[in-house]
Parts: structure tokens; C-alpha cells; sequence
């Protein structure tokens, strides 16, 4: 043994004979910092975290080069969902002892997935995100960022708790008090978790996470065969006595049940039911004549329009020389993205012209296009809504309709919400109306719906009637567009 102030070797185990250092004490310190950390290990065997921790950082205080104290505090920080506090523990433990050390194990096993890593990186900006969504006041984006946090890493304690801090804030109570208990389970004894949960247990006057029991049975005062209980905010009627049908009963009443059907059916059913198939008869002789002399009348038309169109067929063929680039293109992305080439999809959708393309082919390249810029989109969006929320507007407008021709239900309606909300405040009423009434079709019986339909009811007076006579006439001339392609098609 060697003396921890000059590293000369020991020949009395009291103090170093070389600098005098009292090695009694160092001792003592040393079994004090064993002794934290066996409370530790004991609490954390029983899901008693917060305790755990606070008895291996004693012990750590006492010896920094208690290495097993070291990395069962890495081991819980990594459980309760703080992953760089348990790196950095097993980093400062494989730097204090470098072989045989299972730190090693803890850290490889993570730097070994390079996915999980990512994951760990998108998991602290989503949460840093939503710290920065609850400073600027938008508790709605901060519970959409945490669900995704939560959706990465479920064991997240500190997201729980925020989530949870936010429902109560929201009066959200059944939902803060589930996020509650899932931070306990994880956490039996975490201040915070249980702090929040006193404090919804006083807001809602009830014991977070528990069910009342139903009412006593008790016998209806005016019938005594009936009896009544309640169950929250139900009362369930049940008669007192129950008699059970004996088999012969079953089967005597099962018989005469099939004699009074076949009686009936004879005598009642069967000849209406032959007078109503001679009336269906009937019915489908004329509505096929009736077709047949519709079908003669549409072939004259269709031979009329075929006429018409092939004395178009010159420029028809020139105007799709044009698109048919478009749609190769569009064919080549669907081809690579099938194959999960996206470097080479992205390649060949930025050169496709869409508004070339067909509806369906839009639509289609809407698809691939949220697909290979996924990150784009996340990024307009942010982009869009942080605009919003610094009430600048028209920023907020370029970037989110953006996101909404690509895809308007994207992050469950927000940004067709919050591009309708910026047009409103721009004053340019006819757009806010066109993206209210999209929203409401879309995701109707939401708090943003109702406020959807209240602002279209205000601007509907506030739109000029030629506006809306214009949006009218536009409408029916792409319905009839759309009807010609059609038969044409025919």
C-alpha cells in the first residue's frame, strides 16, 4: 500500500514514515464512501433514484476514485432518460482506470450504434426546443415537440414532468396526471414528479391516478325486486332476483318460436315476397331499356367529341412533348425512391416542373417530394411557425405555404392553421378565408376548428361578393375542365 500524498510505500498502517500523512483517516473516508455507496445500490434496487443519486454523489465527495459508485451513478442517470450525464460519469471513470474497467462495456454499447446516437442528438434539440416554446409562451408547440421527445426516449423523466407542468397548465388534468405516473414509475421518489403531483391532487381535489369506488348496493325504496347502485356518475338498475330457464323450457320455447315463423312466413311472407320479385322484374326490364337507349345517345356524343379531338391532335401531341419530360422525371424519382436511392430521387424530382403535372401526378410528387426533403419541411415549418410567433407575418407566410402545397396536414394541421392565422392578421382576407375553410373540412370538432369557423363567419361579411363570384366561376370552369378529361378518356 502507498500513501496517497507522496506515493511512498507504507510501513505503518497509521501514518507514511515519509511526509507523516495520517492514513487512519484516509481509511475512514474510504469505508464512509463504500457505505453511501452499498445505500445507494440499496435504493436503486427498489426504483428509489433520486435517493440512489444523492448517496453516490456523498460517496463520490468522499472518494472521486470510487469507480463502481461512478458508474451505477452513469447506470441511473442513463435510466431515468439523461444519457450525456451517464457518458460523462463513465468517461471520468475509464479515465481513473483504464483496464478492467465495465465503463468500457457502457460505452461501446452506445458508440456502437451510430442510429441511437443520432436518436440521443434529435432527443436534447427537441427538448431544448421545447424549453424555448414554453419561454416564447407557444404551449401548444412545446407539447408537440415533447411527444416526440417521449416518442424517442420514453424514459425522459424531465420531459414527463414538463409535459406534465404543461397539461396542468392547459387543465388538461387526466392527461398530466398519466404523465405523472409514468415519471414515478420510473422515478418512485423523484421531488419534482411528486411536487407536481400534490400540487394536481390539490387542483382537482381528488388523489392523482385513482378511481372512486362505486356506491354501496342498495334496494329501490319504491320496488323491492330492483336493485340500484352507482358507479361515478352512473346509477345501474338491476333486478334483485334472477330466474334461470331449465333445459326443457329452452328447448320448448326454441320449438314453438320455429313453428309460429314457418306459420308466418307461409301465410304472410311468401306471396309478398313472390308479387315483390315479380315487381323487381318488372322494374329492371325498363331501367335496362332506359340504359340501353342512354347508352346509343352517349356513343353518338362520344363519337362527336372523338371527331373534335382528332382534329386537335397536332397540338395536343405538341403540348405533350413538354410534359412528357416532366412525368420521365417524375417516373425516374418514383423509380429511385422505390429503391431507396434518395440522393439520386431528389436529383430527378428537382428537375420536374409540377405544375406540368396531373393531379394525381402532384400528388404523387408531393409524396416522394416530404419524403426526400423531410428535413426541409421540418425546417419551413420551424421556420413558419417561429416567424408566427414573432408576429411576423409575412415571413410566417412564405415559408409555411410552402409547407402546405406540399403537404397541408403537416404536424396535424398546424401549418395550414397557422398560415390561415397570418393571412388574417396580413389583412388579406380572401386567402385566410380559402385556408379557414380548408382547415375546418379537414380537421373538424378541434378547439382550432370552432375558431376556424367563427373566422369564417367574420370574413365571409369582410370578402368583397365579386371576390367570391370570381373563386364561383374558377371553380366551375375546372369542374367542367375536369369533365371533358374525362370523357375524353372514355
Amino acid at each position: 500500500m502507498r500513501c496517497i500524498k507522496c506515493g511512498a510505500v507504507l510501513n505503518d498502517p497509521g501514518y507514511c514514515s515519509s511526509c507523516g500523512t495520517e492514513i487512519r483517516i484516509y481509511n475512514k473516508l474510504i469505508r464512509l464512501s463504500n457505505t453511501y455507496y452499498n445505500m445507494g445500490l440499496e435504493k436503486a434496487r427498489v426504483r428509489n433514484l433520486s435517493g440512489a443519486v444523492q448517496d453516490l454523489r456523498y460517496s463520490l465527495e468522499l472518494n472521486k476514485n470510487n469507480i463502481q459508485a461512478r458508474n451505477l451513478l452513469g447506470l441511473i442517470c442513463f435510466e431515468v432518460g439523461d444519457v450525456v450525464s451517464a457518458l460523462t460519469e463513465w468517461i471520468i471513470s475509464k479515465n481513473l482506470e483504464p483496464d478492467k474497467n465495465i465503463a468500457d462495456e457502457y460505452i461501446n454499447a452506445i458508440q456502437a450504434n451510430p442510429a441511437r446516437l443520432e436518436t440521443i442528438n434529435q432527443t436534447i434539440k427537441k427538448y431544448n426546443q421545447s424549453l424555448l416554446y414554453c419561454q416564447q409562451g407557444s404551449e401548444d408547440l412545446a407539447i408537440i415537440q415533447l411527444k416526440k421527445v417521449l416518442s424517442l426516449n420514453p424514459k425522459l423523466v424531465k420531459a414527463h414532468q414538463l409535459l406534465a407542468l404543461l397539461y396542468i397548465k392547459t387543465e388538461e388534468y387526466d392527461r398530466a396526471g398519466r404523465e405523472l405516473k409514468r415519471a414515478l414509475a420510473i422515478d418512485q421518489t423523484d421531488n419534482v414528479s411528486l411536487h407536481y403531483q400534490a400540487e394536481l391532487e390539490e387542483l382537482t381535489g381528488k388523489p392523482a391516478g385513482r378511481s372512486q369506488r362505486p356506491e354501496k348496493e342498495k334496494k329501490d325504496s319504491g320496488n323491492p325486486d330492483i336493485i340500484s347502485y352507482t358507479s361515478g356518475n352512473e346509477t345501474i338498475i338491476m333486478p334483485a332476483t334472477y330466474k334461470e330457464n331449465t333445459g326443457v323450457n329452452v328447448i320448448l320455447n326454441i320449438f314453438i318460436g320455429l313453428v309460429v315463423g314457418v306459420a308466418l312466413m307461409w301465410f304472410l311472407a311468401l306471396p309478398a315476397k313472390v308479387q315483390s320479385v315479380r315487381n323487381e322484374t318488372s322494374d329492371q326490364i325498363r331501367e335496362y331499356s332506359d340504359q340501353l337507349a342512354a347508352r346509343q345517345t352517349e356513343i353518338n356524343e362520344l363519337q362527336s367529341q372523338l371527331d373534335a379531338l382528332q382534329s386537335s391532335a397536332e397540338t395536343e401531341e405538341e403540348a405533350t412533348a413538354e410534359e412528357s419530360g416532366s412525368y420521365e422525371l417524375l417516373i425516374d424519382a418514383y423509380t429511385s425512391f422505390q429503391a431507396q436511392d434518395m440522393e439520386s430521387a431528389t436529383a430527378s424530382l428537382d428537375q420536374v416542373d409540377p405544375d406540368q403535372l396531373s393531379d394525381n401526378a402532384r400528388a404523387i410528387y408531393n409524396q416522394i417530394y416530404a419524403s426526400v426533403h423531410a428535413e426541409d419541411l421540418q425546417n419551413l415549418f420551424d421556420t413558419g411557425s417561429a416567424a408566427y410567433n414573432a408576429q411576423n407575418y409575412e415571413e410566417a407566410v412564405t415559408s409555411l405555404a410552402q409547407v402546405v402545397e406540399i403537404d397541408e396536414t403537416y404536424e396535424n394541421g398546424y401549418a395550414l392553421y397557422y398560415l390561415a392565422r397570418s393571412y388574417e392578421n396580413l389583412g388579406q382576407n380572401s386567402e385566410a378565408l380559402d385556408m379557414f375553410q380548408r382547415f375546418a373540412a379537414a380537421f373538424p370538432g378541434t378547439e382550432r376548428a370552432t375558431y376556424s369557423n367563427n373566422a369564417i363567419a367574420r370574413l365571409q361579411t369582410q370578402v368583397p361578393q365579386s371576390d367570391t363570384e370570381e373563386d364561383s366561376g374558377e371553380d366551375t370552369q375546372q369542374s367542367e375542365n375536369q369533365t371533358q378529361g374525362q370523357t375524353g378518356t372514355q
